[in-house]
Formats: C-alpha cells, sequence, structure tokens
C-alpha cells in the first residue's frame, strides 16, 4: 500500500498535500471549481488507511451516484481491490437505505419497504388534497409536497407545522399527516424519510448509534455545501465525540437552497467546531486566467461567504464574448452560427461545446436553430426514458408484485392493458380501503366490494391477483431474473396488451421496444449484481432516481449539449454559451423578488466555471413571454464582468448602427479565424490571421 500512498501524494500542490496529511479532528476544505476536490478525498482516505485506520472505519457520502462511483473507482485504482471494497463510499440516501433495511423493525417498519418516486409522491399528495377538498390557485401539489420535504429536514412532526408561519399551514399540516399514514400504510418510504428514519432510529436507541460511531470513525462529507439540516444532525451525530469529519465542499456554489440546502452548513462549519482546522484549494485546472479572473470578480460581489480567489498557470486566453441579440430567435441563430463556424474552422467535435441556460423554456428557440442547421444536440435533464407512460406502467405491476400494499402503483394497472375494470369500480375499491384502513390489493382478493360487480369483471379481477400470487413466489431469486419478469409482464397481459393500448401500430411496436429494453436494462443489472432480485433492483432504480434527478451526465450519445444550468454543476467543456443573460430571467424575476439573488449570482459563476478555454455569453432586447413581446434589460451580472475581460458585440459585430462593408470585415475576420472584436476598421494585429493553431484544434 506505500506504493499506492505515494502515488496519490505525488501530484498533489501544497494545500491538497495539508489536507490529505490532516489528522484527527474537524477539517473544512473549501474546494473551489476545478481545484481537485475529488483526488483530495481519495488520497485522503488512502493516507487515513497508511496509518493504519481499518477500511471498515471509513465513510465517505456524496450526493449522486456518479460521485460515488468515481470516487469508489479511483480508491480502486490505487488500492488493492479487498481493501478498496471494505471502505464504505455511498450517498447519503443510499448508505441510509441500507442501514434502514438491517434496523428499520426497531421502528416498527417493515424491512421490505419500497422507495417511492417524485411521481409517486407527487401523485398522492395530489389525491389527497383532492380528497381533502383543498384546490384553487394556492393549494399546488408540487409546492406542498416541497413543504412536507422541508418540514421533514427540520426534523418537524405535522402537529409542528400547524404553528409555522408558512401559507395554509394549517392545511398543509393535515395533508402531511394524512402522507405519513398512507405512506406507512403502503409500506413506502420517500427520500427524506431514508434520511429522518435513520436520524430517528439513532435518536431511539442510544446502542445502535454507539455501534454505528465504533464502526464508522472517520467521516468525509463531499459536496458539502448541498447539505441540508438534517444531513448535517445526521453526520454530526455520527461523529459524536471524535468529531473526526472531514467537509469538502465550496459555498460559492451552493446552488440548491430551493431544494433545501443550507449553506449556513457551509458557513457556520467554524462556529460549529470553533477548533475546525480550515484549507483552501484555490488553484484551478480547468479555467483561463481570463475565465477564472472574471468569475472571481462577479462572486466577489457576494457578501456571505468564504473568501477564496481562483488562480490558474494557464495564463490568458480568449476574451469573453458577451453579445447582444434583437431577440431570443437572433439569439438562437446566432449560437448556432457561431458552434457551426468554431467547428468548421477548429475541426473539432460537436461534443466540445455546451449550451447552458436559466430556465428550461429556453431551449425552444435553441433547439429550432441547431436543427435547421442540422447541428447535432444531447438534451440533458428532459423526459429521461424512465418518465415514459409504458415504462411507468411496467414498473407499476413489478412494484405490485414486489410490495402488494402498494395501493398508487395498483391503482395505476388494475385496468391496464383494459380487462373490465372500470373506473367506476375503481373507485369502490379506494374508497373501501380508505374506509377500512387496508390496502387495496387487500380489499380486492377479499372478493366483497366486487360482489355485485359482473361476471366479467370479477373474472378479470380473479385472474389478475392470480398471476400476481403466482409469480411472486421466488421473487427474491436472482436466477434469470429479466427472462421471469419478461414471462410475467406477458402473462398479465401488459405485452401483448400495448397492442390494443396504442395505434397506429408502429406506436404500440415502439413502446413494446422500449420495455423490452427496460428489460434488457434489468438483464445488465442482474450480471453486476448476481445476488441481487426484484427488490433489489426496484430499490436501485428507486435511488438513481433520488440522487441523480439533478446530475447533468457525462455520457453524451453524440452532438452538442444543452442544459440548464443547475444541471451542468460538476461538468466541463472547452466552449460554454450561456444564453439569456438578462434581468428577470437571470437573475430569475422570482429570485428577484424573493430577495434571493447571491444564489443566482453562484449559480452563475457555476456557468461561467463550466469553460475551460472559451466562454460566450448572451442577451436578447426582446423575448416572447406567451403572448407578450417585453423588451428586456441586460443582466446585471454582465457589469461585474471587468471590461479588460471581455468583449462586448452583436451578431454583426458592433454595437452600433454599421456599413455593410463593416459587417463584411466582420464576417471575414470570423472565417479568417480571427476573434470578434468591438466596432473597427483597423486590421487585425500580427498573429491574428490564419488557420487555428494545433493548440487550439487540440482544444476545440
Amino acid at each position: 500500500m506505500a506504493d499506492s500512498d505515494d502515488l496519490s501524494i505525488h501530484r498533489l500542490n501544497p494545500q491538497q498535500r495539508e489536507a490529505v496529511d490532516w489528522g484527527d479532528g474537524p477539517l473544512l476544505l473549501l474546494a473551489g471549481a476545478g481545484t481537485g476536490k475529488t483526488r483530495v478525498i481519495v488520497a485522503r482516505i488512502v493516507r487515513l488507511l497508511s496509518r493504519g485506520v481499518a477500511p471498515e472505519s471509513i465513510l465517505a457520502v456524496t450526493f449522486t451516484n456518479k460521485a460515488a462511483r468515481e470516487m469508489r473507482d479511483r480508491v480502486g485504482e490505487l488500492l488493492d481491490g479487498g481493501v478498496a471494497g471494505r471502505v464504505t463510499v455511498a450517498t447519503f440516501h443510499a448508505f441510509c437505505c441500507r442501514l434502514l433495511r438491517e434496523h428499520i423493525a426497531r421502528l416498527d417498519y417493515s424491512p421490505r419497504f419500497a422507495i417511492a418516486s417524485d411521481a409517486y409522491q407527487s401523485g398522492l399528495v395530489r389525491n389527497i388534497m383532492a380528497e381533502m377538498g383543498y384546490t384553487g390557485d394556492d393549494c399546488d401539489p408540487g409546492l406542498w409536497l416541497a413543504l412536507i420535504g422541508k418540514a421533514k429536514s427540520m426534523l418537524a412532526e405535522p402537529e409542528d407545522v400547524a404553528a409555522m408561519s408558512w401559507p395554509r399551514a394549517e392545511d398543509v399540516s393535515r395533508v402531511y399527516a394524512e402522507y405519513t399514514k398512507r405512506m406507512r400504510l403502503m409500506d413506502q418510504l420517500d427520500f427524506d424519510d431514508l434520511l429522518l428514519l435513520t436520524y430517528r432510529l439513532w435518536s431511539r436507541n442510544p446502542d445502535l448509534l454507539e455501534q454505528h460511531r465504533n464502526r464508522y470513525r472517520y467521516l468525509l462529507i463531499d459536496e458539502y455545501q448541498d447539505t441540508n439540516a438534517l444531513q448535517f444532525h445526521l453526520m454530526a451525530t455520527l461523529a459524536g465525540p471524535r468529531r473526526n469529519l472531514c467537509v469538502v465542499g465550496d459555498d460559492d456554489q451552493s446552488i440548491y437552497g430551493w431544494r433545501g440546502a443550507d449553506l449556513g452548513n457551509i458557513l457556520e462549519f467554524e462556529t460549529r467546531f470553533p477548533d475546525a482546522k480550515v484549507i483552501r484549494l484555490e488553484q484551478n485546472y480547468r479555467s483561463t486566467t481570463t475565465i477564472l479572473d472574471a468569475a472571481n470578480a462577479v462572486i466577489a460581489r457576494n457578501s456571505e461567504r468564504h473568501p477564496k480567489r481562483l488562480w490558474s498557470t494557464v495564463a490568458g486566453g480568449t476574451p469573453i464574448l458577451v453579445v447582444r441579440t434583437a431577440d431570443e430567435e437572433a439569439e438562437a441563430a446566432f449560437i448556432a452560427e457561431f458552434i457551426e463556424e468554431r467547428r468548421l474552422r477548429t475541426h473539432a467535435t460537436w461534443e466540445h461545446c455546451a449550451i447552458l441556460f436559466r430556465a428550461n423554456a429556453q431551449s425552444r428557440a435553441i433547439e429550432g436553430a441547431l436543427r435547421a442547421r442540422r447541428i447535432p444536440y444531447t438534451m440533458v435533464g428532459s423526459n429521461s426514458f424512465y418518465q415514459r407512460k409504458e415504462i411507468l406502467d411496467a414498473l407499476s405491476f413489478l412494484q405490485v408484485l414486489a410490495n402488494p400494499r402498494d395501493d398508487m402503483s395498483l391503482l395505476r394497472i388494475l385496468n391496464v392493458p383494459p380487462r373490465g375494470i372500470g373506473a367506476a369500480t375503481i373507485e369502490r375499491l379506494r374508497a373501501s380501503a380508505r374506509v377500512l384502513h387496508r390496502p387495496v390489493y387487500e380489499v380486492l382478493a377479499g372478493g366483497a366490494v366486487l360482489s355485485d360487480a359482473a361476471p366479467e369483471t370479477r373474472q378479470a379481477a380473479s385472474r389478475l391477483l392470480d398471476c400476481f400470487e403466482r409469480h411472486r413466489r421466488g421473487i427474491d431469486s436472482a436466477n434469470a431474473l429479466a427472462s421471469r419478469m419478461e414471462t410475467f409482464l406477458r402473462e398479465v397481459g401488459y405485452l401483448d396488451g400495448l397492442a390494443r393500448m396504442y395505434k397506429p401500430r408502429e406506436d404500440a411496436l415502439e413502446r413494446r421496444d422500449n420495455v423490452l429494453a427496460f428489460l434488457a436494462g434489468m438483464a445488465e443489472f442482474a450480471a453486476r449484481n448476481p445476488l441481487a432480485g426484484l427488490r433489489e433492483f426496484l430499490e436501485a432504480r428507486s435511488l438513481l432516481d433520488a440522487n441523480d434527478r439533478e446530475e447533468g451526465s457525462d455520457r453524451h450519445a453524440r452532438g452538442v449539449t444543452l442544459m440548464t444550468v443547475h444541471a451542468s454543476k460538476g461538468l466541463e467543456f472547452p466552449l460554454v454559451l450561456v444564453a439569456g443573460l438578462e434581468r428577470g430571467l437571470f437573475p430569475h424575476l422570482r429570485a428577484m423578488e424573493d430577495r434571493t439573488e447571491a444564489e443566482e449570482r453562484r449559480l452563475f459563476y457555476v456557468a461561467m466555471t463550466r469553460a475551460r478555454r472559451e466562454l460566450v455569453l448572451t442577451h436578447a432586447e426582446k423575448r416572447r413571454r406567451g403572448a407578450r413581446v417585453t423588451r428586456q434589460r441586460p443582466s446585471g451580472f454582465l457589469d461585474d464582468i471587468p471590461a479588460e475581460l471581455a468583449r462586448f458585440t452583436t451578431p454583426e459585430g458592433v454595437l452600433t448602427p454599421v456599413s455593410a462593408d463593416m459587417a463584411a470585415a466582420f464576417i471575414a475576420r470570423m472565417k479568417a479565424g480571427l476573434r470578434p472584436r468591438p466596432a473597427d476598421t483597423e486590421p487585425p494585429a500580427s498573429g491574428e490571421s490564419g488557420p487555428a493553431s494545433e493548440t487550439q484544434r487540440e482544444w476545440f
């Protein structure tokens, strides 16, 4: 292990090495964008092991499966496989889920709980609100579900919510209580429950807490700026008196306040741990000095932050291009033309470029412009494969097979494909289950509700239940998981029923192919996890949904990448274009009204630091919003970029009306490989003309 340890330390800068070598006690590692924080976390794990710390004593938690996989892989590259496998590297949700599977019976929950998806939770809250008569503009199921999640992160019970100053607090409290009761009846946990019940488990069982404290003696938390209050309490509780808590994050990249992240966790770390060691990582390995200097100037305007200044050994760099266009269509056309011109000049691939925007609605015009020029692109964060109706239906069948108490999934597929169990019958089942406080499956199996139904309805229900019961036997077996589930979906009538549900035939065949692709994914999962059964597959899929729903993907199939700035965090591209730098859009109007522009500034900082070599910022003079066209003001963030680091221009190359000759000169400069410049008629400086250099081709 000494060789591996030397290898992990060899390439570290002095600040990184100091963080790796730090001994016991609380450590705050302020890791700016592109400063190699994952390398430091991995190297610190290796260093702890070299000091004789048992692998089982180390717990590293992060937010996304992608980050956890990368960390595990890099630890595995430096250590013997057996040793690396004994270090616990997981997401918050996966770690808590694993712990609850083993101990949740102490809270009188079943260890066979299912994990509810976002859509599942939303549907349940919507149903509860409708039953309670909560309708109207101030009764948004999405908002009320978010408030329930916020309450859980604050360790607040339903009765606590009633006393809060939230809008409709008493009503939200009632929905929260009913939501909790039904989730428990259906043997379901949501993502917040995984954290809350783990904390409750430790609070009510001191012996179990001490057992876990003795096992996990060294804790490392990645992306600490994204933690909420509950996640802080969880890890602080687990750290206990030893306080071997190493947190890694960047307050300048805290962009998930709307999702419950508590910036105070990182800003107040030294207050909570007065003897904490604080180390700043400021050497950036990603971007040019020009981009970093501009980003530093923008983020410095925020007052609540740990002072830090990113720097790079990559001196100079292309000035930031700020382009004003007439409207969003002109903006989109410029972006497409700019990307096409860059590719023609540098012979690079489309994948080297990303287009970022504040709101998903901005993608419409941009996608249209890219299609018009036949530029391939990948949209990150759009409706995923798992959100297709046929896949959600297939998942619902499997979820009922694994958990017959799952009312939401059962009600979804009772008459899918149509089998004669109509809406009136389904409503009677739902109402009876609510009165009897029993799962719908049990009510259906009892038969009393269908006693006066048509014979065809009773027979259809009987056949459906019989199919579930036959295939439920052995679902924990890992043997031929995918083929057994394909047989089940065929016998339950779903696969063959797609032809009756969808017309024309081509649509039905495409949906059937999608379901078969879903089953192929299950087969791949089974190959990677030879001991896993259906419940393990469903859990893994749910946890992927929990942790990666905001994560951008680095596995782009082909083309230019389009995504929101939120989705871009953690990624980097040689060329980045950020569209819509206008007041009311970026910063967003809601943030301006709520006086939360500091988070919008951090979001812009994240967007800027995604660029490695070239950054282009665009804004429109007019933008269509619904049926209205409104005049737009440039974002105030643009004023914070030092003038010497940027070139302000229009698609024609100037900010004032110009002659056709001057516009032609701009186009000629672009085709010759020159950077756009403000209006002038001077010849290009020496060295600017001619084809792109090999260095340029290397990055874009």
